[in-house]
């Protein structure tokens, strides 16, 4: 995956995890839940990690991890793991 990809992924994340509506809760939420899905074979992130942690700390959007871990607990530990190689 590449940067550029990563990036608008965390953008994506971020627009409707900032939105006011239902309706945007419900779109993170079904994305979130799409993108860090194991079994998803053709969009999976949690293959890049490592590359997710930089673009969160790039785009100051760490607070993520935390709706990330209830998505995905084990992509979540390991971002944490990252972010503070990054620290």
């Amino acid at each position: 995956m590449n940067k550029q990809l990563m990036i608008n992924l965390v953008n994506t994340l971020t627009k409707y995890k900032d939105g006011t509506g239902e309706h945007d809760r419900a779109i993170f939420k079904t994305f979130l839940y799409g993108v860090f899905d194991e079994t998803n074979r053709n969009f999976t992130v949690v293959k890049h990690l490592e590359l997710l942690a930089e673009v969160l700390v790039e785009k100051r959007r760490v607070d993520l991890v935390d709706d990330i871990a209830f998505a995905n607990h084990n992509a979540a530990y390991e971002l944490d793991a990252h972010l503070r190689e990054l620290k």
